[in-house]
């Protein structure tokens, strides 16, 4: 009773989707499988990607790992400064001492003044670097929230993609029962042999182990999406069929791959970040040089500065001192060697990293250039399915086949190939616009490549 329960629903679906023709433009409303693992999620039902983007793309444990080492480079410029700076402070002493064969007093309470007047610019060009430091985190950061608003976008897609196979497993199931019933049927009375009946209930069992592994890839994707949100308790229910106009105004025939990949490279995020990256250890590396430098110094006192004011320090003095070093220990070396091996990790990681993204660039010129080719296919597909439902069920409603279901199923992919492909090119221009450094949206394309 419960298979015939079963496979009567996947029927029902099986007609409703051939009625929709154009399912690619509807939305996947909600599984009810999807909602059991989960309590009721706070997000919006129905749920649609222009509000994650909006409102849910800036939660992630990257980005908050991100601000924090923005945080610490700031510290960082702070504490170096402080060397530099003004400093006051009180000294206080009480103490006893020998002066000439007598024990004498000698106390001290006095407020100090001082700071580095000048040290060969070692100060400044730390300050320098510390402050390109906090600029490049910064712009680090831009990168880091524009991944994650593309990972949102691709975890949304990948959503609506397992609702849509779903439908399709679950309408070859119930054509599968629907055949594995017929030769139960005529196995009863002794027109199939056991093998044929063992047959069929084998490619049923077959279609209800893919079912099943549709309906648990609903709720992976679910959860995946939850967890890119920074949400992972909760389970997204209803989404909406994303607009992706935009993208089919966008043309990859008007541009070439040399005039993409200097776009990219001029434009990358991480390319700038290492940029910012090699001034700051320039800066570094100028300071180490100098490590070994005389500095400047002044300092004041006001108080009591000895015990005996009238014949001794007073109340008060001033110093100007220089401090000049003779034998560093190889502390200079040291340092720039370590400084200018720094800076010659980080050009490395430029050059390798220009080329990984001349090759990331290539990869999806090229398959924006098969879009078109992939996009006749899926419509030639579909055209034939369209048609192939038309003849079965002509031949259904004269009784001479009976793979109407099967026709179905066939339609339901062609509807699947077309929305995969729309996601498809959808996701390839936005990488792209990744990679050039621009803002994942939806409704904005990219002015370097729109017809």
């Amino acid at each position: 009773m419960g298979s015939t329960v079963l496979a009567a629903e996947g029927q029902s679906q099986a007609q409703s989707q051939t009625q929709a023709k154009t399912g690619q433009e509807q939305v996947i409303n909600g599984v009810e499988n999807a909602k059991k693992s989960g309590p009721l999620t706070p997000l919006p039902n129905p749920l649609t990607l222009n509000l994650l983007l909006d409102s849910y793309a800036n939660q992630s444990p990257e980005i908050a790992l991100q601000m924090a080492k923005i945080n610490m480079a700031k510290a960082t410029l702070e504490s170096n400064q402080v060397t530099n700076s003004w400093q006051a402070n009180i000294a206080g002493r009480l103490e006893q001492r020998d002066f000439a064969e007598e024990t004498q007093p000698h106390n001290l309470l006095a407020l100090h003044v001082g700071k580095v007047l000048y040290d060969f610019e070692q100060s400044d060009n730390q300050l320098q670097a510390d402050s390109l430091s906090i600029e490049q985190q910064k712009t680090w950061l831009q990168s880091v929230e524009n991944k994650q608003r593309l990972n949102v976008v691709k975890a949304y897609l990948n959503v609506l993609l397992a609702d849509f196979q779903y439908r399709i497993d679950n309408e070859a199931m119930a054509v599968e029962y629907v055949g594995y019933d017929k030769v139960k049927d005529r196995h009863a009375i002794g027109q199939f042999s056991d093998v044929d009946l063992l047959a069929a209930e084998q490619e049923y069992q077959a279609a209800l182990v893919k079912r099943m592994q549709a309906e648990q890839m609903q709720l992976k994707t679910r959860i995946e999406l939850a967890n890119t949100l920074g949400l992972p308790n909760e389970r997204p229910d209803e989404l909406r069929f994303p607009k992706l106009e935009s993208f089919e105004t966008r043309s990859i025939k008007e541009i070439s791959l040399e005039t993409l990949q200097n776009q990219v490279l001029a434009n990358n995020i991480q390319l700038k970040t290492l940029e910012q990256a090699q001034q700051a250890q320039t800066f570094a590396l100028q300071k180490a040089k100098n490590t070994s430098s005389p500095s400047l110094r002044a300092d004041a006192w006001v108080g009591q500065l000895s015990s005996y004011p009238q014949i001794r320090e007073g109340n008060w003095k001033a110093s100007l001192s220089v401090d000049v070093p003779l034998y560093d220990g190889g502390a200079k070396s040291s340092a720039t060697n370590k400084v200018q091996a720094q800076l010659s990790q980080i050009k490395a990681q430029y050059g390798q990293l220009q080329q990984t993204l001349r090759s990331e660039v290539a990869d999806i010129y090229f398959q924006l250039t098969l879009l078109d080719a992939e996009k006749k296919q899926h419509q030639i597909f579909g055209d034939y399915a369209d048609l192939y439902l038309d003849y079965s069920r002509a031949l259904y409603e004269n009784e001479s086949s009976t793979d109407l279901g099967d026709a179905m199923v066939r339609l339901s992919e062609a509807n699947y190939d077309m929305v995969a492909w729309q996601f498809k090119q959808a996701l390839l221009w936005l990488q792209l616009d990744y990679l050039q450094g621009k803002t994942i949206r939806l409704d904005k394309p990219s002015p370097a490549t729109e017809k």
